[in-house]
């Protein structure tokens, strides 16, 4: 069966037909998992954004929240939301702090939904956001994804949506619903271990295992409200984490490797750029640390930046496809290492 819109349909008649066919095997339409940690100025919000959905009754929605081992009194505001609230549709899962992959990944194992979304703690939805993704789902559709990265009157097919999309900055899970059950039998998962390049690979992977079908649509984006925390991985002092960053790329470029057949030479290309950028990123964070350093960290964190540099400079047209400033910043890099922390950090910390 394939939804075909007739002109003058309006949004809820179309959700009306979507929701009597799925409903015929699973009366929960959408699950989605919010991963909680330390979010108690923003977990109320985020919530009830998603509770309070139009074109979608109650019935047809779940929510399911990860307490990933929350102190600051999270836990207790979720439990609370969901004693309210719930009704059977709102839980609560409490487990150890293992990061916010592990925590998607029991999200996963708990959903009952025809479909996922993921949407994080601080973050909020509109009221439109889960009938704008499902009125654009049928019986083949795996992922629904609002995004201004690539849009498409028809459906992609997964290596379509890797190169135009995924590797086209739309690194991330949020603003999209993806189909429960091909998520599960293609044993996608978060990459536990990981705290920053996790939804990388995670969208990789997804687009990997759809392939070569046509069964994937972007839309425009706008129903996901992104809340860029200060506290978040990417805005932390330089600690080891930091150096995920390194590790997500080489592993995206792994992912590839695997169906080169497929893809064209382009998509290598934007995949080592990205290996220098976030590898200058990481030599960044190492320059303007403050007086307390960990000089091991520092000389394994410039170790690994130079090997990035020079792995990723390896594939023709590399480069070539840098901007000017990056070019400049890549050649002192290789030449002094040093030189240029020392360069970077005096620029820096004087604005």
């Amino acid at each position: 069966m394939v939804w075909i819109e007739k002109s003058g349909q309006s949004i809820k008649s179309k959700n009306a037909a979507i929701k009597e066919y799925f409903m015929s095997d699973n009366d929960i339409i959408l699950s989605i998992i919010i991963p909680v940690y330390q979010a108690k100025e923003t977990i109320n919000k985020c919530v009830m954004s998603c509770l309070f959905q139009k074109d979608i009754s109650p019935s047809e929605l779940e929510i399911i929240m990860v307490d990933d081992g929350s102190t600051d009194g999270s836990a207790e505001i979720c439990d609370k939301l969901s004693s309210r609230y719930g009704e059977g549709k709102m839980r609560v899962i409490h487990t150890e702090n293992g990061g916010v992959s592990h925590a998607r990944n029991v999200g996963i194992d708990a959903a009952k939904g025809r479909f996922i979304a993921f949407v994080d703690s601080d973050d909020y939805v509109t009221n439109s956001f889960a009938a704008n993704l499902i009125k654009h789902a049928d019986e083949s559709t795996v992922i629904v994804d609002e995004t201004d990265s690539f849009i498409s009157l028809q459906k992609i097919s997964g290596f379509q949506y890797l190169e135009n999309s995924v590797l086209n900055e739309n690194t991330h899970v949020w603003g999209k619903i993806f189909d429960r059950n091909f998520l599960v039998s293609s044993n996608i998962r978060f990459e536990e271990g990981l705290t920053i390049g996790e939804d990388l690979l995670f969208m990789m992977d997804a687009a990997i295992a759809a392939g070569k079908s046509r069964i994937i649509r972007c839309l425009p984006e706008g129903d996901y409200n992104y809340f860029d925390n200060e506290n978040g991985a990417m805005n932390q002092p330089f600690k080891r984490n930091y150096l995920d960053q390194i590790v997500c790329w080489r592993g995206a470029e792994k992912r590839l490797i695997d169906v080169k057949n497929n893809i064209s030479p382009f998509a290598f290309v934007s995949v080592c750029v990205s290996q220098i950028l976030t590898a200058l990123l990481v030599a960044g964070k190492v320059a303007v640390q403050g007086k307390e350093k960990d000089k091991e960290l520092d000389r394994l964190a410039v170790e690994q930046v130079k090997e990035q540099i020079e792995h990723a400079l390896k594939t023709k047209g590399t480069f070539a496809a840098l901007s000017l400033g990056h070019k400049i910043k890549v050649v002192i890099f290789r030449i002094n290492p040093q030189f240029y922390l020392k360069l970077y950090g005096g620029f820096k910390n004087r604005k």
